[in-house]
């Protein structure tokens, strides 16, 4: 197996850790289940989403200024912030799944505008997964 392959199979095995965590947060919040019950998902799509953030920094340190790593850096925030404020946990993770689903459904030309260059930035270097 070669390098690529091997980022790839991370970047996959990250996301479904990450879709699965964020399956429990969601659960445990819409459920209006005790914070202990769900918390450990939390940190699970906490470290999934720190980890996957990583690997396309390493990957493609562009991704930062474009709008998906803009999107995905507001998502981490609003992830850390579920459980903090109390009342606000059902909004945040409504916002989080908003945000999730327009920047992975969007065109890349609004996926991979960099904010910082104002034009689209392509990379051969981006992990796939």
């Amino acid at each position: 197996m070669n390098i690529t392959s091997v980022k790839r199979w991370s970047k996959i095995s990250l996301r479904t850790l990450h879709l699965l965590a964020i399956a429990g947060v969601g659960g445990g919040i819409l459920f209006g289940l005790d914070k202990d019950l769900w918390i450990n998902y939390w940190w699970l799509a906490l470290a999934s989403g720190v980890l996957m953030t990583l690997m396309d920094i390493v990957a493609n340190p562009v991704w930062v200024v474009q709008i998906r790593g803009v999107a995905i850096t507001l998502k981490l925030i609003l992830l850390a912030l579920l459980g903090s404020i109390p009342g606000w946990d059902s909004y945040l993770l409504v916002i989080i799944i908003v945000i999730s689903a327009v920047i992975s459904h969007a065109p890349g030309k609004l996926r991979y505008y960099s904010l910082y260059h104002r034009r689209v930035i392509n990379s051969s270097n981006d992990t796939k997964g």
